[in-house]
Order: structure tokens, then sequence, then C-alpha cells
């Protein structure tokens, strides 16, 4: 045993967090849907989602300087004001719905999307540019509203830039979003009551892989030129629109 965890559990920790972390390094998301998801299979959730928003926050702390100055702040501050503004009704939504139906249908959306994207049949629908004030707005809202009321808010984001800005401008506003998305949920989450069951055993375990993972996505992230990188970006969507979409029909079904 250490750290509270048998040999079994510590290498799916390892194991779940450094894949987590390649995909957060490589694209500036991701670490959330595969980590916390991955890690809520062998520990409680409880524990699980407080814990590794604190390892994501600490790990894209030190992410952060490689990309400022590649950060959009123009919509940036527009998308953040927006999911900051949403995030509480949201909050109020979760409270009186059952969230599996919406993690289905968001997850759903996200699954076509980033097919279309791949096959090219959306490129023609697709703005040229990013849009103004109140486009980003409104889409901080759509994100706020679906992280407080399915907690995840990720994918209107990740589609809004990655479909109108080039893909290392997409993936430093990413980075810089979810940095405070993390922390605003970690607010939450302390308001609630919910830190005290962090488990900082879970962060002292997963923090060195998460920080290797960063290392490694980052090296990736550099080999590859801007077209790789996209159609890599929108099969990781995917992907993850998939796992999405099979864990909500999982739960519904359970």
């Amino acid at each position: 045993m250490l750290l509270g965890f048998d040999a079994l559990t510590l290498t799916w920790i390892g194991a779940a967090t450094l894949a987590a972390f390649i995909v957060r390094g490589l694209s500036g998301f991701g670490s959330s849907m595969i980590g916390i998801g991955a890690l809520s299979i062998v520990l409680p959730p409880a524990q699980v989602v407080p814990a590794f928003l604190a390892v994501e926050l600490l790990t894209s702390v030190n992410l952060l300087p490689s990309v400022w100055r590649q950060i959009d702040w123009r919509s940036l501050r527009w998308v953040i004001a927006g999911c900051a503004l949403s995030t509480p009704f949201g909050l109020t939504v979760l409270a009186q719905l059952d969230p599996n139906p919406m993690r289905l249908l968001v997850s759903a959306c996200l699954l076509t999307i980033s097919l279309a994207m791949l096959s090219g049949a959306a490129q023609r629908f697709a703005p040229r540019s990013t849009p103004g004030p109140l486009g980003a707005a409104a889409v901080g809202g759509v994100a706020g509203l679906l992280n407080g009321a399915a907690g995840i808010g990720g994918p209107p984001a990740i589609v809004f830039y990655f479909a109108t800005s080039g893909a290392a401008v997409s993936r430093a506003s990413l980075i810089a979003f979810f940095l405070f998305t993390d922390v605003y949920a970690l607010a939450w989450a302390g308001g609630a009551g919910l830190l005290a069951a962090m488990g900082w055993q879970l962060i002292a375990v997963a923090l060195p892989f998460s920080l290797a993972g960063i290392w490694i996505g980052q090296r990736l992230y550099l080999q590859l030129d801007e077209a790789r990188l996209r159609r890599l970006i929108w099969a990781l969507l995917a992907a993850l629109g998939t796992l999405g979409v099979a864990s909500a029909v999982w739960r519904l079904a359970a």
C-alpha cells in the first residue's frame, strides 16, 4: 500500500492520468473527460472530481506561460463572462433534472459535429473568423449552463474555437478557458463543502503523471502541422463524443 492505494489502483491512477494529460498537452482539452471517467471506475466520484480538478489546475498553471501570447483574449473574455454568469443557472437545473439525458444529447451533438468536420461536410457552414462579443458570450453562456447542469461545459468552447480559429490559437485559448473553469468549479465545490473529501493522497499520486503527460503532449504537438493537428483534434472529439454517448446510455440503463 502507498498513500492508501494498492498496487493495482496505483497503476490505474498513473496510466489514466498520464493518458489524460498527454491529450491535454497535445490539444488543450480532454483531460477531465478522460481522467475523471477512468478514475471514477475504481474510486468514489466524490473523491475523484475535486482532486482531479485540483491536479488540472496545478498542471495548467505550469502550461499557461508557454501559450500566453497565442491566447485570443478578445474573444475569451466574453466566453468566460458568459460561462460565469450562466453556471449558477445550470446548477439550478441540475437540482431539478436528471443530467444524464443532457449528457447524452450533448455527447451525440459533439460526435455529429466532429464527424461532419472530419468529412468536410461542415466546412461550408463554419464561420470564416471568430464571432464577435455577442457570439462569444453566447457560447460561454451555453458552456456554463451545460457545465452547471451536467458537468460537460467544454464541447461548446472547443467547437467554437477549433471551427473558427487557427489550431495554435484554439489550443492556447482553451488552455486558459479550462484553467478558469477549474478555478470556478473548485470555488463552488468549496462553498458546497466538497473540498474536505478532495483526497490529497490522490493528488500526490496523480500530479507527477499529469506533469509527465503534459510534457509528452507538448512534444507531440510541436511535431504536427496545422492540417494534421486539426484532423487529430476532430478525431479526438469524435472519440470523446462516442465515449460520452456510451457512458450516458450506460448510466440511463443502470
